[in-house]
């Protein structure tokens, strides 16, 4: 399934009563849809998001995150010892939810030890461990990477798979984008997917050193927006996204640098040049969209309208609907003009939005 399919599905999984499980490659966002995930079963009960919290209040929905391969057996199973009545009973490590409303993740489910594989098996049949009882208003949701990611995962334990929903998570371009523009990445790794779109995931167990994931081309936003020096742009790159992949974005970066005046497109965007090279076009378009994203109340629609009538020049309209997705997203206000309803509607054969 898509991002937005798993999402959508471990929504209608937990609303049914029981526990979904992502399953999926390395660095594709399986943790940033089920923080989604949360966002949404917080919205449906109107409560307040929060993190970490194991007794939230009435007007809160918590979301804990917890890293089963990061754990040891104690941490939450809890720490046997003898009462006053020398019965054995376990102290718990303040880790586990006590009251309130939210959603558990048991993150890296299968990389963990099998022993607490077996103690969270516990909690996703009985909703319990020993004494320790998970509240009502608590729901369960799993996820790790598949056995053959070679990413220290190991075979899920029958009793688990018989107690889960198992959701098999794949990457989409769509989705990402719309992802990637909600969450400020970088609009030149933006174009640049959209340009390349194999290079969002060019991943292979095989391989040891950096490779291209969703995760890595984020960090990789983060990084980029510092200003790297063009003589270390490649260098860098690589360091999260591997050698093809950094000179593949560096020299669509070479081409931004060649885009036609972006101001001169804005005064006259029925004359002013169109490039014919597929990189440079992208270049162009990503160019417009960061101008419209970032102009004023005053200049957005005017610069709207010059940058689709510019863009509809291409020879092929991906161009036009690449920045129509892009700049709508940033600048919502869009959608209510004319000129956007009249570009949907002229080309409603291209799933504009």
């Amino acid at each position: 399934m898509t991002p937005m399919q798993s999402l959508l599905a471990c929504y209608h999984v937990i609303k049914g009563g029981n526990t979904p499980y992502l399953i999926g490659s390395v660095g594709i966002g399986k943790s940033a849809i089920i923080k989604l995930l949360a966002l949404r079963l917080a919205d449906d009960l109107k409560l307040k998001l929060v993190r970490d919290v194991i007794n939230p209040n009435a007007k809160q929905f918590s979301f804990i995150d917890l890293r089963l391969s990061l754990l040891e057996s104690v941490d939450l199973g809890g720490l046997p010892y003898l009462d006053a009545d020398f019965a054995q009973k376990r102290a718990f490590l303040g880790n586990l939810p006590t009251g309130g409303k939210g959603l558990l993740l048991f993150d890296e489910f299968a990389q963990a030890h099998p022993q607490l594989q077996a103690i969270a098996g516990q909690l996703l049949y009985e909703r319990r461990i020993g004494e320790y009882v998970l509240p009502e208003g608590w729901t369960i949701c799993c996820s790790s990477n598949r056995q053959s990611d070679r990413a220290g995962s190991n075979k899920l334990p029958t009793h688990v798979v018989g107690r889960c929903s198992i959701i098999d998570f794949d990457h989409s371009i769509d989705d990402w984008m719309d992802w990637a523009i909600n969450n400020d990445i970088d609009p030149m790794i933006r174009g640049f997917i959209n340009f390349q779109p194999q290079g969002l995931l060019d991943w292979s167990p095989k391989i040891e050193t950096p490779q291209a994931t969703p995760r890595s081309w984020e960090r990789l936003s983060d990084t980029l927006k510092t200003g790297i020096p063009k003589d270390m742009r490649i260098d860098i790159f690589k360091m999260d996204v591997g050698q093809k992949w950094a000179v593949e974005f560096n020299n669509f970066l070479q081409l931004s640098e060649d885009v036609p005046n972006i101001e001169g497109i804005m005064k006259n965007p029925k004359k002013a040049d169109v490039p014919e090279e597929g990189g440079l076009c992208y270049a162009t378009a990503v160019a417009l969209v960061t101008t419209v994203s970032n102009a004023n109340k005053k200049k957005v629609y005017d610069y709207f309208d010059s940058a689709l009538i510019y863009l509809q020049r291409y020879k092929t309209p991906e161009f036009g609907v690449f920045f129509v997705r892009q700049t709508a997203t940033a600048r919502p206000e869009i959608k209510e003009t004319k000129t956007f309803a009249d570009y949907k509607v002229n080309n409603s054969e291209l799933d504009v939005l």
